[in-house]
């Protein structure tokens, strides 16, 4: 943390310094308010995720942030074809992301509850190491019985052991992560 020294503003005291980190979400394949627009481009086209990225460095954005869909959702009694179809690996889009961009930090929402920490680890030391160590990782854990079923776990767990789950998945995770 930076701190400013107000003494010569005549205040007397350190105080720390206020600073805002900027990051571009990029939606997901749901939000039709988004994509119901032509300009917008495609949601599943990687010239879009390049378009975004770029826009977001130029404005010195300080990442980039995608988030994992691991659930599929029913609609009139069959499965929502654009959660299928619709939504590109997110660690392979921020692994090509990397290769077009230069600064700007690339962060995945990855599910602690359904991944395993030896694939996370070695998904983002992969991708840290192709971009030169500019990975970021959002943590989520799932609630839905929907995606519980996608990895043939019925049902969902309970709040508390998802968080569980999750402390034990950080430790492995950090473990396999830290030289």
């Amino acid at each position: 943390m930076r701190l400013l020294d107000a003494r010569p503003l005549g205040i007397g005291f350190d105080k720390p310094a206020k600073q805002i980190h900027l990051a571009a979400h990029f939606p997901g394949v749901n939000n039709t308010t988004v994509w119901s627009d032509p300009r917008s481009g495609s949601h599943i086209e990687f010239s879009s995720f390049a378009r975004l990225a770029r826009t977001a460095e130029r404005a010195k954005f300080d990442f980039l942030f995608l988030a994992e869909g691991l659930r599929l959702r029913e609609q009139n009694g069959r499965i929502y074809d654009l959660d299928v179809v619709g939504r590109p690996d997110t660690f392979t889009v921020l692994a090509a992301l990397a290769a077009v961009t230069d600064r700007l930090g690339l962060a995945d929402t990855v599910n602690s509850t359904f991944n395993e920490p030896y694939e996370v680890a070695r998904q983002f030391a992969s991708l840290d190491h192709l971009s030169g160590g500019r990975a970021g990782w959002n943590v989520v854990t799932s609630w839905d019985a929907f995606t519980a079923e996608n990895f043939r776990r019925g049902g969902f767990l309970p709040q508390d052991a998802r968080y569980e789950v999750d402390e034990r998945h950080d430790g492995d995770r950090r473990g396999l992560l830290e030289p």
